[in-house]
């Protein structure tokens, strides 16, 4: 018998009111909605799996693929689809990758995650989204919905260029457009069914609204707002989101932003809905004349029709923008059931086998087996909807499991080692038996072990599944998934794809120890060699340099008093020690003392150094040198011969860069605070072409044999380097067209502090 929508809405609300007394209580404000959304809808929208666009996912699946990758080309497709954007913001701002702020572009958020976890991403998201339709699923079309969103997010940002907003207001105008209805995506992928009745009783957004606040408890702006507080982004697009369904009197004493979206929400309604007799406030609210406003609204249609057109998505902007949820008689079946028997297995094999396709893919172009272990953890998030996740990798040598380096998971869980001791805990059971095990199991053990328990708390889970990782050969570790109720249930009937799953990532990574293993030895029998060679060019350099140096002094002599004179060969002295010292170091007999740091004036080694290097880096290449030095000794905690090398390799690199009558500046600052820190600070801009976007990815990467051109080569890495064993901090700035600036930042000597 088909599925009554009425029936089904009905007892959703009688089970909401039972669990968590919420169902059918007045609704309060908007404000109290936020933090009002009640426990069961937490526990069912908790794992966020939401659908992207076909069209849209396989674009990004084939930019993403390619070699010639471009980060804005990426950025420009996920930022066609909510639910894509979505995924990329949560990975972005999660513990693994987020780095001080939090990340608030698209952009921002690939870079962050760089090609090789923007690929795995970009095939786990195909897998689910082609193994995702599961038996039992109703028919769900999302066109219209990405149509609509797409629309309020071109009009949003239009809009907030026209009021005068820069480039990062505008891209958060657009985000928030483009995520303001993602609440109705989280709740159908949590609810299932019991949402899809709510949809399917609704003709527009505002009647599916005041049918979600009594059933619910909740609706679908606040369970977005919430989302977007989980990425822990700027609380005023979790705002805008929150208010897009304010009444119109409220919405004039909200922030600009908030204004922005509700307005362009209400421009994308339907001409019968009730939310578009609310256009006629959008002049008074924006301060934007309303002839105007009507051609951005145009403009934004029109960009959102050719980019459906491209993608072959059909419908109208102005048709039915729900998500749209058949009922069925087959929806009775769970709706992530998978089947049982031998298909099933099948499916769950072939899954897994293509989900972890693209990691063996990237298996050999990692440095630690804890990348791997990270891309795995954002493919079983997106593949199992399991975000509460741990590993406990066998320690060779060791009868235990370790947390220990492995990034993005807690502190705790990193301290934590696991005894493999049969029936010491769940954890070390499933990894002796080599069987799926799980707090929720029918037969629990009589007492939970005290591991069990710590590893619940740190994940701040209900409960925990372990699913072992073995190798062919040995135990390589342990997956924790911490989950609900709820959770395991869904899980459980997952099971066979996990496992399957978990044996790839083993079978993966034991390969790739082996694989290690072989290259470290090959490595240590090459760098021998090297290192023998290493010695007799050090021996053979040594000699003629020490001849010029004494030359040098007997020059110096025999010419006549000339203090200026004296102090170049000075400075060229200097020079051959400090290459003296770099040739020594290559001898692994050579005992080379440490460097005494500072306090070192950065003015008079600037200065120096310009007497030495600049006729012959600048002069020749027609590029003025400009020296901008703080009008006080620029005093830093550091070692001559160091910043000597960092300011000389800057220097070459902005020379080659610059075109003929280009100019350098040089600067130096004191007093720089940074994090509670005083540094002082020594910065070199150019007015050059800028760096372009292939080698902003690997700006301090050191150049394969293969050798490259641009300024991404050995001397930043050097650089960076040099940096870092000082202490200090180095960025950079670089646009296309307007020229590079590099600044570094020195501990700062007592005597520059006071």
């Amino acid at each position: 018998m088909p599925c009554n929508p009425v029936n089904i809405c009905n007892d959703l609300a009688d089970r909401l009111a039972n669990d968590s007394g919420v169902g059918g209580a007045k609704w309060g404000t908007e404000g109290e909605a936020l933090n009002s959304i009640p426990g069961p809808i937490l526990r069912a929208i908790e794992s966020l799996n939401l659908p992207a666009m076909p069209q849209i996912l396989l674009r990004f699946l084939e930019e993403a693929g390619s070699e010639r990758a471009s980060m804005d080309t990426l950025a420009q497709i996920v930022m066609h689809d909510p639910a894509l954007s979505a995924r990329i913001l949560t990975v972005a701002n999660s513990a693994a990758f987020k780095r001080g702020s939090e990340m608030r572009s698209i952009k921002q958020s690939l870079q962050a995650l760089g090609t090789r976890m923007v690929r795995t991403i970009a095939s786990c998201l195909v897998v689910q989204s082609a193994f995702g339709r599961l038996p039992g699923a109703g028919p769900r079309d999302l066109a219209g919905f990405w149509r609509h969103s797409l629309f309020v997010a071109e009009l949003s940002r239009a809009t907030a260029v026209e009021l005068g907003a820069g480039e990062g207001e505008g891209e958060e105008a657009y985000l928030a457009g483009l995520l303001h209805d993602v609440g109705q995506l989280v709740l159908l992928g949590g609810l299932g069914k019991a949402y899809g009745a709510l949809l399917a009783r609704s003709g527009s957004e505002a009647e599916l609204v005041a049918q979600e606040r009594p059933v619910l408890g909740t609706d679908h702006g606040a369970v977005g707002a919430w989302v977007v507080d989980q990425w822990e982004l700027p609380s005023l697009m979790a705002d805008a989101i929150l208010f897009h369904h304010l009444e119109p009197e409220k919405v004039a004493s909200t922030d600009r932003l908030t204004r922005i979206l509700w307005s362009a929400h209400v421009a994308s309604q339907p001409a019968a809905s009730p939310e578009a007799a609310q256009a006629s406030t959008v002049e008074a609210l924006l301060g934007i004349d309303k002839a105007r406003f009507d051609t951005l609204r145009e403009q934004a249609a029109q960009r959102v029709e050719s980019l459906a057109d491209a993608l072959g998505v059909s419908g109208a902007l102005d048709a039915q923008c729900l998500p749209q949820w058949v009922p069925d008689a087959a929806q009775a079946a769970d709706d992530d059931a998978l089947g049982t028997g031998v298909e099933a297995h099948m499916q769950a094999t072939a899954s897994a086998m293509a989900a972890l396709q693209p990691l063996q893919q990237n298996l050999f172009g990692i440095e630690k087996d804890v990348d791997l272990l990270l891309a795995v953890c954002e493919s079983v998030r997106i593949l199992f909807g399991v975000h509460r996740l741990a590993f406990f990798v066998a320690q060779p040598g060791r009868s235990a499991l370790s947390g220990t380096g492995i990034g993005g998971q807690p502190g705790l869980l990193q301290r934590l080692d696991i005894a493999l001791q049969p029936g010491s805990s769940l954890c070390a059971d499933a990894a002796v038996t080599g069987r799926v095990m799980s707090t929720f199991d029918a037969e629990p053990p009589e007492m939970v072990a005290p591991a069990d328990l710590q590893i619940a708390r740190a994940l701040g889970s209900d409960g925990l599944m372990y699913v072992p990782m073995r190798g062919p050969q040995s135990l390589v570790g342990v997956m924790v998934c911490g989950v609900s109720t709820v959770q395991h249930a869904r899980l459980s009937k997952r099971q066979a794809w996990l496992q399957s799953f978990a044996a790839l990532v083993g079978a993966s990574l034991e390969s790739w120890r082996r694989a290690r293993e072989r290259d470290l030895q090959i490595e240590a029998e090459v760098t021998g060699r090297f290192r023998m060679q290493e010695r007799k060019v050090a021996h053979e350099a040594a000699n003629p340099l020490a001849i010029i140096r004494n030359y040098l002094t007997i020059v110096d002599l025999k010419m006549p008093d000339s203090k200026a004179l004296s102090e170049e060969i000075a400075v060229l002295r200097e020079e051959i020690d400090r290459v003296s010292a770099i040739v020594r170091q290559l001898n692994d007999d050579a005992v080379v003392a440490a460097p005494a740091n500072g306090p070192l004036d950065l003015n008079t080694l600037v200065e120096g150094m310009r007497a030495l290097y600049g006729e012959s880096l600048f002069g020749t290449a027609s590029v003025e040198l400009e020296l901008a030095l703080a009008s006080e000794p620029a005093l830093a905690r550091a070692d001559r011969d160091s910043v000597k090398q960092i300011l000389l390799n800057l220097w070459k690199n902005a020379a080659e860069s610059v075109p003929a009558g280009g100019h350098v500046v040089t600067t130096t600052a004191i007093q720089v605070n940074q994090n509670g820190e005083t540094f002082t600070e020594l910065r070199v801009s150019d007015n050059g072409p800028g760096l372009p976007p292939h080698v902003q990815q690997s700006l301090y990467q050191p150049l394969g044999t293969q050798g490259a051109t641009g300024r991404s080569g050995m001397g930043l890495s050097i650089v960076r380097a040099l940096v870092e064993r000082l202490s200090g901090h180095i960025t950079c700035h670089t646009r296309a067209g307007q020229g590079t600036t590099f600044a570094v930042l020195l501990p700062a000597s007592e005597r520059s502090d006071r």
